[in-house]
């Protein structure tokens, strides 16, 4: 999917002639992100204040990312073998090793286009071969008006550590972001991400994370989406004896709408991909959640599999489990898919009443339930009450 870095008089063309979404011409075939939230809010002017970061994340990374995105770069005490540095649209090109719009596209659609052209913030971190490097922090934080950011990380050969991700955004207003990553050979990374979206905030994400030789990629999520989030995950094995493995937790909260998609393609050989995912809808909620697999020609005895399973404890929320299989290589080792979108039993809500509880108990217990799933809740110490009533 490699792109050359794109003149501003293109993207201006791009932004107005490129659908939001290509589409294939069939009933069976939807959309499940509701475009017309983002295009209302293209015309928005940069944010000049920015969302805080709440105490309990801020507490659980030892209260400052090492890497703080907003209106403005900010970069904290960086761990050893890891550097950072800032990048606008125009010193792209002049980038050393990955750059931006090597694993996206800039013209994959009008959303990217439109990042392309006016994100605020580029930021490339790189760690060392070899390096040891613990946790690394990286907050993007929304803001009222509009805010871009572009996120490129090159962890070097036989690099290790966890990267936590974090992407606040509350104040009524749009943010792009994009994340280009790449593991080097024998690299293990381990990424925690904490997406949680306000009800009056949009964000559009587009992701993509490349694996090399024998490198070893976790992916665990939390997802809380706003007004309208579109996450994109885009896991690349390119490499030969490259793995993924990836847990997602998400909601759907009252008035929110989200649309999750996490992918596992699959170009190297023997590489092995798991995508698991657990989903609840509450009151009027709205959630997409698609899981991809794709093998493709050359990626032979390679194995994936891919869960999404939701559950709505509301006749008024709307969700779909969507999961994706494609297979073009004639030789594999496992390969499997399986969804679900399903209502509690009602001899289940039966029972559980007759234990003493009554409806909002049961719903507290199946939403903290599934939210525990990814283990970023735990892991991140954030207050499962605060999570649901977040506005």
């Amino acid at each position: 999917m490699a792109s050359s870095i794109i003149a501003r008089e293109e993207l201006r063309k791009l932004v107005k002639e490129l659908p939001f979404q290509e589409i294939a011409d069939t009933p069976t075939v939807k959309y499940y992100t509701d475009w017309k939230v983002y295009e209302k809010l293209m015309d928005l002017d940069y944010a000049e204040s920015v969302d805080t970061l709440p105490e309990h994340i801020a507490r659980s990374i030892q209260h400052k990312p090492a890497i703080h995105l907003g209106s403005d770069l900010t970069v904290g005490v960086l761990p050893k073998g890891v550097k950072a540095e800032k990048f606008d649209l125009e010193t792209a090109a002049s980038m050393e090793g990955l750059k931006p719009f090597t694993l996206v596209r800039a013209d994959g659609g009008r959303m990217q286009a439109y990042h392309a052209l006016r994100f605020n913030l580029g930021v490339k971190i790189t760690v060392e071969p070899g390096t040891d490097f613990g946790s690394l922090a990286i907050a993007s934080l929304g803001g009222q008006g509009y805010l871009g950011h572009h996120v490129v990380i090159e962890v070097g050969e036989g690099a290790k550590g966890e990267i936590i991700y974090i992407d606040y955004s509350v104040s009524p207003g749009l943010k792009t972001t994009v994340v280009e990553a790449r593991m080097g050979r024998d690299a293990e990374v381990e990424v925690t991400n904490i997406v949680l979206h306000g009800s009056r905030s949009a964000v559009y994400t587009l992701r993509g994370f490349e694996v090399l030789d024998k490198a070893s990629l976790e992916q665990y999520y939390l997802i809380s989406g706003g007004r309208m989030t579109r996450f994109q995950d885009d896991n690349l094995l390119d490499g030969r004896l490259s793995s993924l493995k990836a847990l997602a937790s998400t909601v759907a909260r009252p008035n929110t709408a989200s649309d999750v998609i996490i992918s596992s393609l699959h170009n190297g050989p023997e590489s092995d991909g798991e995508v698991r995912a657990r989903g609840v809808v509450v009151g009027n909620g709205y959630l997409a959640q698609r899981g991809v697999a794709m093998l493709g020609e050359t990626a032979r005895l390679a194995a994936s599999e891919v869960e999404s399973y939701i559950f709505l404890l509301s006749e008024k929320g709307k969700g779909y489990a969507v999961p994706v299989l494609e297979i073009h290589t004639g030789e594999i080792t496992r390969a499997g898919h399986s969804a679900a979108v399903a209502s509690l039993a009602e001899d289940t809500i039966f029972y559980l009443k007759s234990r003493g509880l009554d409806d909002k108990d049961i719903v507290t217990l199946v939403m903290e339930g599934i939210t525990r799933f990814s283990g970023v809740l735990e892991k991140m110490e954030i207050p499962f009450n605060w999570l649901i009533n977040l506005e």
